[in-house]
């Protein structure tokens, strides 16, 4: 169990190199509890018998991948506000989309530096509702290491070769354009790259060195988390394609063979660099595309508590108001549109943001018992009170009938497609609303004279279908599926030249 200033931590990897850079990271910080697990599965076991304070997992693991955790942690009650960090090498943005339709807090692209992993601790901390005296102890960590860097106005590269003479060519070719540093053996090329703040952006490597050669150097620059990321070139005297393959094996990026060529040495290592600026980029984009997330979820919020909640009030207290016998009729009048106005604001607030969520999957249905009757007499009111005299719209319904649902999700379903009926009529003829109980549902139907066009009845429910509205958008009746769907309702039609067209909206008793 954590304590209260030191949250414990588990990490999911099936990369022991990978879980020993996290763990020690984390300990650089001041961490000290921090469990380990090598898959999915065993994380999933652990979490059953030892609660934590905040997930990091890989994403590619055998048995349960790292977005199976994160969909298991998230549909668990127990377990469901524990912060999420996802370590991944994915970047197409569907795969991220998923993750942040799952409820990911973050991301951390590979290949990462401990910099990058330390800032993204701290923001997972920070939006998490760990105490505050962690994120003080986070605070201290960081600001006295030095591991926030400040943007390098130009790149900089490691030259790595025991003749210094090639050294100081290749130094004078780069210099203006790149930083550069040197070292003569690879024991120092190590030391620099694994020193603070010493980690170049592009290692220029001779393969032919005396105790360690450059394989070797590059090979365990590539085992080492800390320094994969950095692209390896090989400088070399050697053509023979075994020993060019093998480099490409061993992690290089390139070879630039001796004697060095200026123009090329520039174009390759340019080349190299752009790759590596295009990757951070992607990965920048990883970032902006969670922070629209919690933006997302932060005009969410807003919208549901901040304008829903007092919207409602406006709502209940207009309908009590109506039901005064001491309100007189011109007084009643003004309340009806208040009234009227309330519910379309409410219609678009949910239809913006409850959609969304439905698309994705993430919507939470609560339903209550409510009156159909009664809203579907709101909605017909409101579509009488803003259609022309020429329309009819008639409810044939019992007194009263219950159903299992959320009322505002009714009215707003019931009004998108009673105005699409009064649209379909072009503005006369008549609507009819039915209500019946039979077999077990509540069926709820809504006729008009028009019929719809034969080459859309097939894909009539899908989105961006539209046909003959000069302003449609196709979202009407895509919606209306969803929201019923949502509900645990069906929604189907029947349309004819003859017979016009039904839709029929049904729901379980």
């Amino acid at each position: 169990m954590s304590t209260i200033d030191n949250p414990k931590f588990l990490i999911v990897d099936d990369f022991d190199a990978m879980l020993k850079l996290i763990k020690s990271t984390l300990m650089g910080l001041g961490f000290v509890q921090i469990a380990t697990a090598k898959d999915g599965n065993a994380a999933i076991q652990y979490l059953k018998e030892n609660p934590v304070d905040c997930i990091v997992s890989d994403w590619n693991m055998p048995k349960v991948t790292g977005l199976e955790l994160l969909k298991h942690v998230r549909s668990s009650d127990e377990l469901k506000h524990i912060p999420f960090m996802l370590v991944t090498a994915e970047v197409e943005r569907d795969n991220i989309n998923q993750a942040i339709s799952a409820g990911v807090n973050d991301f951390l692209v590979k290949p990462f530096t401990p910099i990058s992993l330390r800032e993204k601790i701290k923001n997972l901390l920070s939006s998490s509702s760990v105490p505050k005296q962690s994120l003080s102890l986070l605070k201290e960590s960081t600001d006295s290491s030095p591991s926030i860097q400040k943007t390098r106005e130009r790149p900089t590269v490691l030259i790595v070769d025991d003749i210094p003479s090639n050294i100081d060519v290749i130094t004078g070719i780069l210099k203006g354009d790149f930083k550069t540093k040197a070292a003569t053996s690879g024991e120092k090329a190590l030391k620099i790259v694994s020193s603070p703040n010493g980690a170049p952006d592009l290692i220029l490597l001779d393969i032919m060195m005396p105790e360690m050669n450059g394989m070797e150097v590059c090979k365990r620059l590539k085992e080492n988390p800390e320094t994969e990321h950095i692209p390896v070139i090989f400088l070399t005297a050697k053509s023979e394609v075994d020993d060019i393959t093998a480099g490409f094996e061993m992690g290089a990026v390139d070879y630039i063979f001796k004697p060095v060529n200026p123009a090329v040495l520039r174009a390759r290592v340019n080349t190299q660099l752009k790759l590596k600026r295009g990757r951070d980029e992607l990965s920048n984009q990883v970032d902006t595309l969670i922070e629209n997330s919690k933006l997302r979820e932060d005009v969410d919020r807003i919208s549901r508590h901040d304008l829903k909640n007092p919207l409602t009030a406006i709502l209940h207290t207009a309908e009590s108001l109506m039901e005064d016998r001491g309100i007189g009729s011109e007084q009643k009048k003004n309340i009806e549109v208040m009234r009227t106005a309330s519910y379309s604001m409410l219609g678009m607030i949910n239809r913006s943001l409850d959609l969304y969520k439905m698309e994705m999957g993430s919507y939470q249905f609560n339903p209550e018992s409510m009156d159909i009757v009664k809203t579907l007499s709101n909605v017909i009111a409101d579509s009488r009170a803003t259609s022309s005299d020429d329309i009819s719209i008639q409810l044939d319904a019992p007194e009263t009938s219950q159903i299992s649902a959320e009322e505002l999700l009714c009215f707003s379903l019931f009004s998108n497609l009673v105005r699409n009926a009064v649209e379909a009529s072009n503005g006369q003829g008549s609507i009819s609303v039915k209500v019946e109980n039979t077999d077990g549902k509540t069926l709820i139907s809504i006729h008009n004279s028009g019929m719809i066009p034969e080459e859309i009845q097939s894909t009539f429910f899908d989105k961006y279908v539209t046909s003959g509205k000069s302003n449609g958008t196709g979202i009407g009746t895509y919606s209306a599926k969803l929201v019923a769907n949502v509900q645990n309702a069906d929604i189907s039609f029947t349309s004819s030249q003859e017979a016009g067209t039904t839709i029929t909206v049904s729901f379980p008793l």
